[in-house]
């Protein structure tokens, strides 16, 4: 999940690159693909909104972003709302926030990013969901 997290912080500094975008700049219904030194796509970032604010702020409505493993999405987040800094790139938002992969859905509520940290945290109320696929290959867990 870190390696996912570090791709979509890539992928949101693509689309708030401070040498494009100047304060006020408004994007609408925009997808940005993310590929690797070899072509393949890592990420796509699609966003219903987004706007440059002031000091290196961009505010991002909708936001939806997927990661990709072997050419299959891996892992989906979703955000009503968020903020990013294109200068110290970090991302953070009170509102909801869903993590979906193939064997876990995880929710909460407020969340913070750092791409030079590779660090994503929920704030509160945070759930996780053990799909029935990562149930059966946890039996050897339980206690």
């Amino acid at each position: 999940m870190k390696k996912g997290l570090f791709i979509l912080g890539i992928a949101v500094a693509l689309v708030c690159r401070a040498q494009d975008f100047g304060t006020g700049m408004e994007i609408h219904g925009f997808r940005v693909p993310d590929y690797d030194e070899k072509g393949q796509l890592r990420a796509q970032l699609y966003g219903e909104y987004a706007k440059v604010l002031e000091d290196h702020e961009v505010a991002v409505t909708n936001l939806k972003i997927e990661m990709y493993r072997d050419g299959k999405v891996a892992m989906t987040v979703f955000s009503p709302h968020c903020f990013f800094n294109m200068e110290t790139k970090r991302a953070h938002s009170d509102d909801y926030v869903l993590i979906e992969s193939g064997l876990m859905t995880v929710v909460g509520r407020g969340f913070t990013w750092s791409a030079e940290a590779g660090r994503f945290e929920l704030l509160k109320d945070s759930k996780v969901l053990v799909k029935p696929a990562a149930q059966a290959s946890m039996k050897e867990f339980e206690l």
